[in-house]
C-alpha cells in the first residue's frame, strides 16, 4: 500500500434521514434467509488502526442503508470484522476465518501485500474480494477471478504520465529514469508502453547512488527535454538539482514527499506528479459525508472507498446472484458502470478500476499544489 493512498444506474436513489441509499427491488416469493455477510478485513490495531476504522465506519454506513430497505432480495447484510495488522501471516489466519465463516464479499485488505495473501484464500473459498486502497500490480496480475480494485494500482500512474508527456510534448525527447525495484521497473514499463513511442533514453540508476555525474551527462548528450522519475524522491531529487538544462519533470506519487523537495530545491519547481483522487471530491459523497460529519466523523482516508466497495457487492448481488461468488466478481468485471459515491465505477476483466483514478499536482515554493488541466 502506498503510504499516501490512503476510491447501468440505480434501481433508485432516495434520500433517507439525509444519506444517498439504494432502493433494492423486493422479491416476495423468495422467502428470508441466512444473513448476506460482509467481511471487511484490515489493520484493526497496530501502525494503521486509523484506516481499519474508516473501513468499519464506511462499510456499516452502507450496510445500514441498504438494509433499512429490505437488505438485498429481503436479506439482511451483516458485517464481520477482522483484524490483520497489514500483516501477511495475520492476513491469511483472517482469509481462512472468513472462508469458514461463509462470507458473501471480503472488502478489504488495506494493505497491498497482505491483501494479495489473502486474496488467493477468498479465491479458493468461492468468495470475491473488494479492495479499496491496495494498489500493488501484482494484485491484480496474479489473474485471480475475484478481485476487484477500486484504487488505481501504482504502475497506472505511468500510463498517465505518458498519455500527458504524448499529448503536450509530441516532438519531445523523452527519458525514463528508474532504480530497478520492482515498483520503479513496473512503473517505467508502464510509462514506455503508453508512450507512443521508445524514450530517447532509458536509464536504470542504483539507489542512493553517491552521485549522478553519468546518468546526468547522457541526458545532456541527449538534449532531453522530458524526465519521467520512476524511483525515489530524494534520488529524483538530487538528480533534478544537477541538471544544467532545463527539463520539464514528471514522477509518481513517491515525488509528493517533502524528502524531494529537500534534495531538488528551486529546481524541484514545475515537477508534475501523480496522485490518487481524493474520495471526498465526488459529487455524490456530498450526502453521506454530511452526515459523518454531523455525527463527528470527518469521512477521509478509507471511509468513502468502503462505503462504495459495499454498494458495489449490492449491486452485483442483486443483479447476478448473492449466493454466487463468482457471478459477482464477473459483473463487476464486465465494465459495466455502477453508481457509487464515488461516481460511476467499472472494471476492466482483470478487476482493475477504468480509468485510472488520478489527479495532477505540482511542486511549487516547497509545497505542491493541485493542477488544473485543459482538455
Amino acid at each position: 500500500m502506498n503510504s499516501k493512498t490512503y476510491l447501468s444506474s440505480f434501481t433508485k436513489t432516495l434520500k433517507t434521514g439525509g444519506l444517498c441509499i439504494l432502493a433494492w427491488t423486493l422479491y416476495a416469493e423468495l422467502p428470508a434467509q441466512a444473513d448476506v455477510v460482509i467481511g471487511v478485513a484490515g489493520p484493526m490495531t497496530g501502525t494503521y488502526a486509523q484506516f481499519g476504522a474508516q473501513m468499519v465506519r464506511g462499510a456499516q454506513l452502507a450496510v445500514d442503508n441498504i438494509n433499512a430497505r429490505g437488505g438485498i432480495a429481503g436479506e439482511i447484510l451483516t458485517i464481520e470484522t477482522r483484524d490483520d495488522e497489514c500483516d501477511n501471516r495475520k492476513a491469511e489466519i483472517v482469509a481462512r476465518d472468513l472462508a469458514d465463516r461463509n462470507a458473501n464479499v471480503v472488502i478489504g485488505h488495506f494493505c497491498s501485500n497482505p491483501a494479495l495473501a489473502a486474496a488467493q484464500i477468498y479465491a479458493s473459498a468461492g468468495i470475491p474480494m473488494i479492495a479499496t486502497s491496495a494498489s500493488l500490480p501484482a494484485l491484480t496480475d496474479a489473474q485471480l477471478w475475484n478481485v476487484v480494485r477500486i484504487s488505481g494500482r501504482d504502475d497506472a500512474q505511468g500510463e498517465m504520465a505518458a498519455l500527458r508527456i504524448a499529448k503536450e510534448f509530441p516532438t519531445g525527447v523523452v527519458a525514463v529514469l528508474t532504480d530497478g525495484t520492482p515498483s520503479s521497473v513496473a512503473l517505467a514499463n508502464r510509462f514506455r508502453s503508453n508512450l507512443g513511442k521508445a524514450p530517447a533514453l532509458s536509464l536504470t540508476f542504483k539507489p542512493d547512488a553517491p552521485n549522478f555525474d553519468d546518468l546526468v551527462a547522457q541526458l545532456q548528450a541527449r538534449k532531453i527535454d522530458v524526465i519521467y522519475f520512476a524511483c525515489n524522491p530524494s534520488d529524483a531529487g538530487r538528480i533534478a538539482s544537477v541538471l544544467t538544462q532545463a527539463a520539464s519533470l514528471f514522477g509518481s506519487d513517491a515525488l509528493l514527499d517533502d524528502l524531494y523537495w529537500a534534495a531538488s530545491g528551486d529546481a524541484g519547481a514545475a515537477t508534475h506528479v501523480t496522485f490518487a483522487t481524493d474520495p471526498q471530491s465526488a459529487a455524490e459523497a456530498k450526502p453521506v459525508l454530511r452526515d459523518l460529519r454531523s455525527a463527528g466523523f470527518d469521512g477521509g482516508g478509507a471511509t468513502i472507498p468502503a462505503y462504495a466497495a459495499v454498494q458495489l457487492f449490492a449491486v452485483a448481488a442483486q443483479r447476478s446472484n448473492a449466493k454466487n461468488g463468482k457471478a459477482i466478481a464477473s459483473y463487476l468485471r464486465s465494465g459495466q458502470a455502477v453508481p457509487t459515491v464515488l461516481g460511476p465505477l467499472s472494471f476492466d476483466a482483470k478487476g482493475d478500476v477504468r480509468p485510472p483514478r488520478f489527479v495532477w499536482y505540482e511542486w511549487s515554493s516547497g509545497a505542491y499544489h493541485t493542477e488544473t488541466l485543459v482538455n
